[in-house]
């Protein structure tokens, strides 16, 4: 203790040390009372708004990746519904010119078999009358050979 005295006295420390000590103390509470804590509010606001801020957009970020997850999955699945209505229905067409072009087959093939009989009928009328006229012509052929 008697080097702490020793070395208040030769820093020139007396009795007035107590009254400084007691003003400083005062100066300091007000001084926290106006300025410090002001001061800290200040620093709190700013911290809240700007590094607690970076924290809520990085959980913004994840929610829109999560959305944009969500919104290509939908879109997928509505092309693919899409492309299955397209499939279905192109092969409902395609059943239905097909059914359409053997129907037609069959009345071209109907068409050609009935006009196939009327020409074999023209050519068996031409036949059965060349083949009658025939026989007067080989007739009258052996009558001027023979004559």
């Amino acid at each position: 203790m008697d080097k702490f005295i020793g070395i208040f006295q030769k820093l020139g420390v007396d009795e007035s040390i107590f009254y400084q000590f007691g003003i400083f103390v005062i100066i300091f509470f007000l001084l926290k009372v106006v300025f410090f804590n002001k001061l800290l509010f200040v620093l709190q606001t700013r911290e809240s708004k700007t590094t607690k801020l970076d924290q809520e957009a990085g959980n913004k970020f994840k929610e829109a990746d999560k959305l944009s997850e969500k919104f290509d999955k939908e879109i997928q699945k509505t092309s693919e519904e899409a492309h299955m209505k397209m499939s279905e229905l192109k092969n409902k067409s395609v059943k239905e010119i097909s059914e359409a072009q053997k129907n037609e087959e069959l009345k071209v093939l109907a068409q050609y078999e009935e006009k196939k009989k009327g020409v074999i009928a023209e050519v068996e009328a031409s036949r059965t009358s060349v083949l009658k006229s025939a026989e007067n012509l080989s007739e009258t052929l052996v009558n001027k050979l023979v004559n």
